[in-house]
């Protein structure tokens, strides 16, 4: 028995050093630029963060539903103290029928659904803004201006009119 603890030891040693130390066959180094990058429509990265924000939700939406369907079983039985909600539940107290859990479960989902398409609708509006802003504004042309760039001590560089180099030397003084 105790050479199968030691061949079971070795095995997961061997395992672990295999995961810290990659082999030359499981490195990336050079593939960037054989795998091309996939472009999906907009459409379906919509779809993928409502999924994304309906599946995050959903826990804390059947949290509260479910509180909210303990709170209206003790209204519900007059505060009887076998029907506080779940943290003042009393050890023993009657669980919720089927009904009132698929009830639970039903609501947390259409919680959860409503908070991914408002979510939609304000990104949708949001990038709808953005659209118009960039097709309502005029398009312009970067300005260049072309002067001599200032020495390291802080003095202006030599302007190739001598009137203008005269006239600013006339003035710093």
């Amino acid at each position: 028995m105790k050479g199968f603890y030691r061949a079971v030891s070795l095995a997961l040693a061997l395992a672990l050093a295999a995961e810290v130390v990659p082999l030359d066959a499981q490195t990336t180094a050079g593939t960037e630029s054989v795998v091309p990058q996939i472009e999906f429509p907009q459409w379906s990265k919509d779809l993928r963060r409502a999924e994304i924000i309906a599946f995050g939700t959903l826990p804390f939406s059947w949290l509260v539903s479910t509180l909210a369907m303990d709170v209206s079983r003790t209204v519900a039985h007059g505060g009887d103290q076998q029907y506080w909600p779940w943290p003042m539940k009393p050890p023993g107290a009657p669980t919720m029928t089927n009904g009132e859990f698929i009830m639970s479960i039903g609501i947390a989902a259409g919680v959860s659904v409503t908070v991914a398409i408002v979510d939609h609708l304000i990104i949708k509006h949001k990038r709808r803004k953005a659209e118009r802003l960039k097709l309502e504004s005029p398009r312009q042309e970067p300005i260049i201006i072309r002067r001599p760039a200032a020495n390291f001590d802080g003095e202006t560089a030599v302007s190739p009119n001598p009137d203008r180099q005269g006239a600013a030397a006339s003035g710093a003084r």
